[in-house]
């Protein structure tokens, strides 16, 4: 079935022992994580824009 819809492939989230990311404040303590977040955000923000100026 296709619902003719785009969507982000790539990249793709996944995280794993959540609970070891975050500090005792609920902040991401990883800056390889924040890295790979703002990256999946960024994609996400792209496809957005792209798909609004359609």
């Amino acid at each position: 079935m296709c619902l003719n819809i785009p969507v982000v492939q790539q990249p793709e989230a996944f995280l794993t022992n959540v609970a070891a990311l975050l500090d005792d404040d609920g902040k991401i303590n990883n800056n390889e994580t924040v890295q790979f977040l703002q990256l999946f955000v960024d994609t996400f923000v792209q496809l957005i824009t792209t798909c609004k100026a359609n």
